[in-house]
C-alpha cells in the first residue's frame, strides 16, 4: 500500500450513502452492510473522490489536532480493512483530479483527530442475497417488463 496509491469502488457491487456524517455501505455481492462513523465516513468520501493515501493523511493533519493519535496508521488500517472486505480496490489508473481544498484552521481551532472505525453487519445477508436492491428506472419499482410474468413474485 503506497502513499500515492488511489482506490476505486465497484459501483455495480457496492452502494453507499453518507447520512448525517455516517456512511452506510452495502456489498451486494456478499450481503454484508457497514456503518462507518464520521471520521471513517470522511475518509470513505475522499476515497470515492479518488484521493491517494498521502493526500488523505495530509488533509487530516491540516484539519485536525493529531497530537493524540497517529493518522497515518489509522488511515492505513481502515483502508486495509476496506480492501480485505472488498469494498475498495487499487485503482489501475491515475485520474486527473482537482487540487484538494486545504484551508487549515489555526491550531487552537482544530478538533482532535478521532481514529476512524466501522462495523460490519451480517444479519441482513440472507435478505440482500435473496432479494437484492433493485435497479430502478423512471417508472420506479417493482417494474414488470413487457411480456414478463408476475407469477411467483411475492
Amino acid at each position: 500500500m503506497s502513499d500515492s496509491e488511489r482506490y476505486t469502488i465497484d459501483e455495480a457491487r457496492i452502494v453507499s450513502e453518507i447520512i448525517d456524517g455516517e456512511a452506510i455501505i452495502v456489498n451486494l455481492a456478499n450481503g454484508y452492510y457497514y456503518s462507518l462513523d464520521p471520521p471513517a465516513a470522511e475518509i470513505w468520501g475522499w476515497l470515492e473522490a479518488g484521493w491517494s493515501i498521502a493526500e488523505i493523511i495530509s488533509v487530516i493533519r491540516d484539519r485536525y489536532d493529531c497530537s493524540g493519535a497517529d493518522p497515518e496508521t489509522a488511515v492505513r488500517m481502515l483502508i486495509g480493512t476496506l480492501i480485505a472486505d472488498e469494498l475498495v480496490a487499487p485503482r489501475p489508473d491515475s485520474p486527473d483530479l482537482p487540487d484538494i481544498a486545504r484551508g487549515a484552521a489555526a491550531a487552537a481551532e482544530k478538533r482532535p483527530f478521532r481514529v476512524p472505525s466501522f462495523q460490519r453487519f451480517e444479519d441482513m445477508q440472507g435478505f440482500l442475497l435473496v432479494d437484492p436492491i433493485h435497479e430502478v428506472d423512471d417508472t420506479g419499482w417493482p417494474h414488470v417488463k413487457r411480456g414478463e410474468s408476475t407469477a411467483g413474485r411475492g
